[in-house]
């Protein structure tokens, strides 16, 4: 799931900039927005049974029609969203708000003081064009899904490791971050060139953008249990090297 993080002060154009954006995304794939509310809560309708269910301490509470179905959860923060909204199988999420959160972020008008911007007052076409400036998160259960792709017959594998990463500063982080991607990506291709068909997704949780602690996640699917077990174990194994090593990987 891409995450592209639109932030300027109230009144700048943000929304109006996002609408732009939503059905350029959705063309290239299922596209979701989270809006930071701020100081304005959102009110539930009085006495309808979904709110009562909130009311009486349910966690969730979901109303569900012949067109859509309206979720509302108790979680608040903007590190709770980022899992459900991978997990429905999200290509682009568009954030709006949260000016001071870490992610790399798309400036509408002036914005003083503001970090990580890598890109000011661009068209939505530029947006288009610099996909690859923004980065990815991925839930298990989303990454999952990615591998699985359009068939529900697909045998998926999953994993979790560690990442070797010191509690540095943000840019070491920033620095390790650029320098293992690549050598998760080479993992990915060497699972995907043994026999049976698999596909691969190796991904490095970023845990200083999107919190949490730095990980890297797995997934394989195949079309047969064999198919997935093979490329999973060479997954498996070069992992354990490049973490071995923090650095370097060896096919």
């Amino acid at each position: 799931m891409r995450v592209i993080h639109v932030a300027g002060v109230s009144g700048s154009g943000k929304t109006t900039f996002i609408r732009s954006l939503i059905p350029m995304l959705g063309r290239m794939g299922p596209t979701a927005v989270v809006k930071h509310l701020g100081h304005h809560r959102y009110s539930l309708e009085a006495g309808k049974d979904t709110t009562l269910f909130l009311g009486e301490g349910a966690s969730a509470s979901a109303g569900v029609d012949e067109e859509k179905a309206v979720v509302v959860v108790r979680g608040h923060t903007l590190r709770e969203i980022f899992p459900l909204m991978s997990s429905i199988g999200t290509e682009y999420l568009l954030v709006e708000g949260w000016k001071s959160h870490p992610l790399p972020k798309v400036r509408i008008g002036d914005l003083p003081g503001a970090t990580d911007v890598v890109l000011s007052n661009p068209t939505a076409g530029e947006v288009i064009e610099s996909l690859e400036l923004f980065p990815h998160f991925y839930s298990p259960e989303g990454l999952a899904r990615k591998v699985r792709g359009e068939d529900p017959g697909c045998v998926v594998l999953t994993g979790r490791y560690p990442a070797p990463v010191e509690r540095g500063t943000p840019d070491s982080r920033r620095e390790f971050y650029l320098r293992f991607s690549p050598i998760l990506n080479e993992i990915a291709r060497s699972a995907e060139s043994r026999p049976g068909g698999a596909h691969a997704i190796v991904h490095l949780h970023q845990g200083l953008i999107f919190g949490g602690e730095d990980a890297v996640l797995v997934a394989v699917g195949a079309p047969t249990p064999a198919a997935a077990l093979d490329a999973f174990s060479s997954c498996h194994r070069h992992m354990l090297s490049a973490l071995g090593s923090g650095s370097s990987h060896k096919g």
